[in-house]
């Protein structure tokens, strides 16, 4: 009954606000980027669907998947053919020419430098100096990226995250930095990739739905939807659907 009534809740506001059913663009990475995206025959599947499943049920809204690559899909956000751009954090997006507007957190995402099984744990970054580590292209990583470059690490990019563990199995890399959750999930589902391991912690952000600065109607109604999944368990529920346990929220 008090889910009943914080979903009636719910319609009322999108309703007195004005709210009127729309489609928008969200950006999805192709090339693999499970458990988040990743492609189900034709179909687009993962976290980020079931999620945007949710919130055009409770919101009135079509969103439609737009998968491009890193590099492109920034550009896209910035000329304004993408409206939303799932799990971000800010920090990743400082130097934007249209940083956007965000939701408010709905997940945790954790960062990391993955090896493989032989490889040793370490506390400091200066640990990896000398060392090739892989990164996709595009992809950003804060304070830890003043230690890239001459005489510290040398970074190698790649377009997804699957070619990265491909090469790290094949010890044409290190290293590779790259999600928690994203490496899980490969570890899990291929034989190949059993022994590597986490051996440093990059870092750990919140995360949010990045929206057009013009899109304030549409950020209210999305932070309305979150909060009521939050609250109801659903956005736990869909991660432990592909066999991830959240961070404490």
């Amino acid at each position: 009954m008090r889910s009943l009534r914080r979903y009636i809740l719910l319609l009322c506001v999108f309703l007195t606000a004005g709210a009127e059913a729309a489609r928008y663009s969200v950006l999805v990475y192709h090339g693999a980027n499970p458990p988040y995206n990743y492609l189900e025959g034709s179909e687009q599947a993962g976290i980020f669907k079931d999620i945007f499943i949710r919130l055009s049920e409770l919101t009135g809204h079509e969103f439609e998947f737009v998968p491009l690559s890193v590099a492109r899909g920034h550009k896209s956000f910035e000329s304004g053919e993408i409206d939303i751009e799932p799990g971000v954090n800010p920090s990743w997006r400082q130097s934007s020419r249209v940083p956007g507007i965000y939701s408010i957190d709905y997940a945790f995402s954790r960062e990391v430098v993955l090896g493989r099984k032989d490889a040793r744990a370490y506390q400091q970054p200066e640990a990896f100096y000398g060392k090739v580590m892989g990164r996709v292209r595009g992809y950003r990583y804060g304070p830890f990226e003043r230690h890239f470059g001459t005489g510290k690490i040398a970074v190698y990019d790649n377009i997804s995250e699957r070619e990265l563990l491909v090469q790290l199995a094949h010890t044409r890399l290190d290293y590779i930095m790259i999600g928690d959750v994203t490496a899980a999930y490969y570890i899990a589902t291929n034989p190949a990739y059993r022994g590597f391991k986490e051996v440093y912690e990059i870092s750990k952000l919140p995360v949010s739905m990045r929206i057009q600065p013009s899109n304030t109607q549409l950020k209210q109604e999305i932070d309305l939807a979150l909060k009521h999944m939050l609250e109801q368990g659903e956005i736990t529920r869909i991660y432990l659907k592909y066999g991830i346990e959240m961070l404490p929220f």
